[in-house]
């Protein structure tokens, strides 16, 4: 709410409350026109809303490339996690094997058998 200091003084002196509702804004100097004729301003506007759009269209074009981008990347590490998770799998299968022939080779070797198996001559 705009009041001017004659009418502050105004409501003192009458004791009303100083939270009045004024329904239009007192101005000390009447509202200036525009002295640009309404075709140019037209056009001004018209030539500023179309090169606001042309950017909303840019930008609104990069979003859609920034999330195909986006979900690509999601996919690509999705699949190499999964490439990650099974060769680790098949990592620890092969070290159990391993394990497993290390034991026997042990085995052999413990009880003699150093050269492996005897061929039979024919």
């Amino acid at each position: 709410m705009i009041l001017l200091r004659s009418q502050l003084e105004v409501l003192d002196e009458l004791g009303m409350d100083k939270e009045i509702q004024m329904s239009v804004a007192v101005r000390d100097k009447p509202r200036a026109k525009y002295k640009t004729p309404a075709y140019v301003q037209a056009w001004f506007l018209q030539k500023s809303r179309d090169n606001w759009k042309n950017k909303y269209s840019l930008v609104k074009a990069d979003v859609r490339l920034l999330k195909n981008r986006v979900s690509d990347v999601n996919k690509s590490r999705e699949q190499w996690r999964l490439r990650a998770e099974d060769s680790a799998r098949r990592l620890h299968e092969v070290e159990a094997q391993n394990a497993a022939l290390q034991e026997q080779l042990a085995a052999l070797k413990k009880d003699g058998l150093r050269d492996g198996p005897t061929r039979s001559r024919q």
